[in-house]
């Protein structure tokens, strides 16, 4: 009885051991099928399919390093630009206001540089592109006839500029726009202060060669002129030698100075107080301050705008504005040129010099035949 009692309780051990090992068993086979159930397989032969879980990590990985592309802004469409109104529509101010580049190249004398510069200030401010040119008096006349200037300041042209016209067949139109003077200039400190005509003339033909003969101090006097192209030395010529037997200065160079420029002849005569000299009153009120020199009565009467609007200033010269004849009608410098001698620019020619403005008559000076 004993012996049967252990055989049953062996089996029943047994038994419950395996039970042990077949439940782990499945335990594993359970868990081990989790795993598997996460691969994929081609659905045949039970292999893993790697292929696409590659190709599912790279297009993961393309997708991150791809940026996202930035929006190109629009761009704003230029304004469109305002038409210029036609030239033909414009009065002379908004012609070059609104056409600058089509002012005149002007040129003139030294004594008319106030005058052009105001001119260009009123029409086109403070444009530094269409300066006018100050080529001194010859050298403006040529320039006119030459084209390279279209409208000049300056006083009538001399037989060898008018032989210079004729060369190049250049026809003038030219007008007077007012009277200025030449004025004979001494030291502030010479004490001689009015000579007549007779007595200027014996000074520069070396009649006249001490100031004591003057009523002044024993001195020599130490008479100052300039170029033969200079505007204010044709003047001076035309003034005292009406026959155009003025002596010739470069052959006198032992008693006369020369000086090319209306500043430097100036200052030399400032401050040389025994010397005497000239220039273009309107030049000398702009470019020097009163008392700088002394202004020589002549025959009694002082130069200035007064003396030279009633005529009893015996020097007076004429200030003229010319073009090349052949300007058609309407072109700027034709324009410019009918300008001088409205309201307009009589104040400012009088604002800058000291001429007796008149505005006279054109006339047509012809050297193409």
């Amino acid at each position: 009885m004993k012996k049967e009692k252990s055989l049953g309780a062996n089996y029943i051990f047994r038994s419950k051991r395996m039970l042990k090992i077949f439940a782990l068993t499945s335990a594993i086979a359970v868990i081990l099928s989790g795993c598997n159930s996460s691969k994929k397989t081609d659905g045949k032969d039970g292999k893993i399919d790697l292929s696409s879980k590659e190709t599912e990590s790279t297009t993961t990985e393309e997708t991150k390093e791809t940026p996202t592309p930035t929006p190109e802004a629009t761009p704003t469409p230029d304004p469109t630009p305002t038409p210029l109104p036609d030239m033909a529509d414009l009065d002379i101010d908004r012609l070059f206001l609104y056409y600058p580049e089509k002012f005149p190249v002007i040129d003139s004398s030294t004594a008319r540089k106030p005058i052009t510069e105001a001119i260009h200030e009123h029409f086109l401010g403070d444009d530094t592109e269409h300066l006018p040119l100050c080529s001194k008096t010859h050298g403006a006349w040529l320039n006119l006839a030459d084209k390279v200037a279209d409208l000049v300041f300056l006083v009538a042209p001399t037989e060898e500029e008018e032989s210079h016209f004729r060369e190049v067949k250049a026809n003038i139109e030219m007008k007077p726009y007012g009277y200025d003077g030449l004025g004979f200039i001494i030291s502030s400190d010479c004490p001689v202060k009015s000579l007549t005509q007779d007595q200027i003339r014996g000074i520069y033909e070396c009649k006249i060669t001490n100031w004591k003969q003057l009523g002044g101090p024993d001195a020599e006097i130490h008479p100052y002129f300039r170029d033969d192209q200079s505007g204010s030395q044709r003047l001076f010529e035309q003034f005292l030698w009406p026959n155009g037997d003025a002596p010739d200065f470069t052959k006198m160079m032992d008693h006369f100075y020369f000086e090319d420029d209306m500043e430097d002849i100036t200052d030399a005569v400032s401050n040389d107080k025994y010397a005497i000299g000239y220039n273009i009153i309107s030049y000398l009120d702009w470019a020097f301050e009163q008392g700088y020199i002394d202004l020589v009565a002549i025959d009694g009467v002082i130069p200035k705008t007064e003396t030279f609007k009633d005529g009893t200033y015996p020097y007076i010269t004429t200030a003229y504005v010319a073009i090349r004849a052949d300007e058609p009608e309407g072109s700027p410098a034709r324009l410019l040129y009918n300008w001088i001698g409205s309201e307009k620019s009589i104040e400012i020619i009088e604002a800058n010099s000291s001429l007796s403005v008149v505005v006279g008559e054109s006339v047509i000076m012809k050297y193409d035949s």
